[in-house]
């Protein structure tokens, strides 16, 4: 087994390896004081008895993981702007979005500052070069953008398909308000926006729908360039923070009005272990593909192309209120369908450790995992996430699957 990678976390450098104990870390000493205290608590079901339960059994294939923290500072770029949703584009450069600040080329308190921005990332960061990723800002705020921002809002996923983005948000025009560009926060336009000029322009449809969109699946480059393409979307149903759905529509069909209906088919069911799923035209007939009794938010999920697997990555907040969530609360899971059925890689309390939790307390914005960060063998990757105070930036840490 590989070694644990060096995690900062605070003032004091050490290894920190997450095995299969939730989220328990796990170091040589810790081991030791962990079975004197299995020989007098009866096992491993005494630790952490208050932490959440992870809601699945732990992989057969990855036995652990370990985490870099220490890039979080080192290569933290574009300070004040968060979400950073990211799709890998045919000409291969990632294409990620922000919102409220200046993005790579400008800053949080007045310098090219918008609501909504897209920025072209360019390489694949190295632990020991800050530069190894080179962010520009395609759409905002001229001179620092190429392009004028022509309305705002929020981007909570993006894909390319065809050499087509298309990002789902909800959006911020000029029916709604006299400065969309400038106005915070998520807007009332709950659509879809698409680029077929590589992020320079960008089309809002007309139709606004009143449930979430959802969280596109990351499949690879220009998703896979799969012929025809699908496109399978993650989404919650309002009310229903529990559970998570899958449906899937073709690339032809990405900008038509969802509330038609006839261009979707909801996920319903499998055969066994998933090998084959079932679906339906009729989402009263889609079941969950994911289910967390500590709440699910923000989910992605990631190609591994390198393993053959599907990586869920999500939040959880026990107590259900999305004020007390954070970047620490979150899990890792994979799977060999993107439908499921899923198993536990890890569960987090104090995801990146330190101060992550109290100074990311009150949101959590998705851990995000690029396809195109992936190692060819699939058990290394790069994230991207965000936060609040500090970590209202681009911040990349890298990650390590341990295969069993």
């Amino acid at each position: 087994m590989k070694s644990p990678i060096a995690v900062t976390d605070g003032n004091a450098s050490h290894a920190i390896k997450t095995r299969r104990l939730g989220d328990v870390k796990t170091t040589p000493a810790f081991l030791l004081a962990l079975a004197l205290a299995a020989c007098s608590t009866g096992g491993l079901k005494g630790i952490s008895a208050n932490a959440p339960r992870p809601p699945y059994a732990q992989s057969r294939l990855i036995d652990s993981m370990t985490w870099d923290f220490s890039t979080i500072t080192t290569h933290r770029q574009a300070h004040g702007s968060d979400l950073w949703p990211c799709a890998w584009a045919v000409n291969g450069d990632l294409y990620c979005a922000w919102g409220d600040g200046g993005g790579f080329d400008g800053n949080d308190d007045n310098v090219g500052r918008v609501s909504l921005g897209f920025a072209r990332v360019s390489g694949t960061p190295r632990g020991s070069d800050p530069s190894s990723v080179i962010g520009k800002n395609i759409w905002g705020a001229p001179p620092f953008a190429e392009s004028a921002a022509s309305f705002g809002g929020k981007v909570g996923s993006l894909v390319s398909v065809n050499g087509v983005l298309y990002a789902h948000g909800g959006f911020w025009t000029s029916n709604d308000t006299p400065d969309p560009v400038h106005k915070g926060g998520r807007g009332p336009h709950n659509s879809i926006a698409w680029s077929a000029d590589s992020g320079k322009s960008w089309q809002v449809a007309a139709w606004s729908s009143p449930e979430p969109l959802g969280t596109f699946l990351d499949g690879g480059q220009d998703s896979g360039s799969a012929a025809p393409p699908v496109i399978y979307i993650y989404y919650l149903k309002s009310g229903d923070s529990r559970h998570l759905y899958l449906k899937r529509v073709s690339a032809a069909r990405l900008t038509a009005d969802p509330s038609t209906g006839a261009d979707c088919q909801y996920f319903n069911g499998s055969s066994w272990w998933g090998r084959q799923a079932r679906w339906s035209t009729r989402q009263r007939d889609a079941i969950p593909v994911f289910a967390d009794a500590n709440n699910v938010q923000g989910p992605t999920v990631s190609f591994d192309r390198g393993l053959g697997r599907y990586l869920l990555t999500v939040g959880h907040y026990a107590s259900g209120n999305d004020d007390v969530s954070s970047a620490g609360q979150v899990g890792l899971f994979e799977a060999a369908h993107p439908w499921g059925p899923w198993s536990t890689i890890a569960y987090y309390e104090n995801w990146g450790g330190g101060d992550m939790n109290a100074e990311t307390r009150g949101d959590f914005l998705s851990l995000r995992l690029p396809s195109k960060w992936f190692s060819d063998d699939g058990t290394a990757f790069w994230a991207v996430f965000s936060g609040l105070n500090s970590y209202d930036s681009f911040n990349v840490v890298r990650g390590v699957l341990h295969l069993r």
